[in-house]
């Protein structure tokens, strides 16, 4: 089954409510893993290529956190920079300390906040995951039961609105 497929046959399975919904969460939720997971949540047995694929293709994807390591990159040799032409004696080095102190303070508000994006990222991550293999897990224990499967089904969908509110 190619990657289209597996989309076009996750889609065609959606009543109109889900398949609107999880549209919504897929436009505005920067992380194809999140996606995938409620995805999954949803039904989705194809692969994690396909999605993500489609998801690149239908809704882009900003990379802050790739962006702010970008900006480190840039702020550090703008630092480096100065620092050199204090040594070749361009730049009076009275002058390039308050620069320098300001690039420095700069530089160490990025490493803060990709600290923080990388290890909420990962948390929330860590958690999703976790109650989606849960959740899968149960579903398969009580696969022939279809009252349970019913429940589960509700129950995993609240499950997942919870985590999605909690972020």
């Amino acid at each position: 089954m190619t990657h289209d497929e597996q989309i076009e046959t996750f889609f065609a399975a959606l009543d109109d409510t889900h398949r609107e919904g999880f549209m919504v969460y897929a436009e505005s939720t920067y992380s194809v893993v999140e996606i995938w997971l409620y995805a999954r949540v949803l039904g989705y047995e194809g692969a994690f290529g396909a999605l993500e694929k489609w998801i690149k293709k239908t809704f882009p994807k900003l990379n802050r956190r790739q962006i702010l390591l970008a900006e480190t990159v840039k702020l550090e040799g703008d630092i480096d920079y100065l620092r050199q032409q204090v040594q070749m004696d361009v730049v009076a080095a009275n002058d390039a300390a308050s620069r320098i102190a300001h690039l420095s303070k700069e530089l160490r508000g990025h490493v803060v906040e990709i600290d923080k994006m990388t290890k909420a990222a990962d948390r929330k991550g860590l958690v999703m995951a976790g109650a989606d293999r849960v959740l899968r897990e149960l579903k398969s224990i009580f696969k022939g039961n279809d009252d349970l499967m019913n429940a589960l089904e509700l129950a995993s969908e609240s499950v997942w609105a919870m985590l999605a509110e909690e972020s």
